[in-house]
């Protein structure tokens, strides 16, 4: 019977691909230097090839948020980032800012939408 062979456990806590991205800045920035030797920023870079930025820890945009955003859009016609603050006081003056949209043709008086008057409606385009 087949054994599997075991791998040692990985040491570092380094997420993978790191190590490439590492060395393929450390390959652009020689490339670089070669072109400009006299670049002492391309020198010290060089020498503390690290990671270029730590990931985001949270999206700035959840689905709900692009939901609420959209609704916001569609029936007010601007869906300002402050609505989605943590601060109540700035949210609460986001959502009580005067409404953009402009509503064109909408029904004036009583409207009635039973089978009837919906089909006459049609015929008319009339609303009152």
């Amino acid at each position: 019977m087949a054994t599997k062979s075991q791998k040692p456990a990985a040491t570092t806590s380094t997420p993978a691909g790191v190590a490439r991205t590492q060395a393929n800045r450390k390959r652009r920035l020689l490339k670089l230097l070669k072109q400009q030797p006299n670049n002492k920023q391309l020198q010290n870079a060089v020498l503390e090839t690290g990671q270029a930025r730590k990931k985001p820890n949270t999206p700035q945009w959840s689905h709900g948020n692009i939901r609420l955003a959209k609704l916001f859009k569609y029936f007010r016609g601007s869906a300002p980032k402050e609505l989605f603050s943590s601060n109540p006081k700035v949210q609460q003056a986001a959502l009580s800012a005067p409404s953009t949209k402009q509503f064109v043709n909408l029904p004036v008086g009583k409207v009635d939408f039973s089978l009837g008057a919906r089909a006459f409606m049609r015929k008319a385009n009339t609303w009152n």
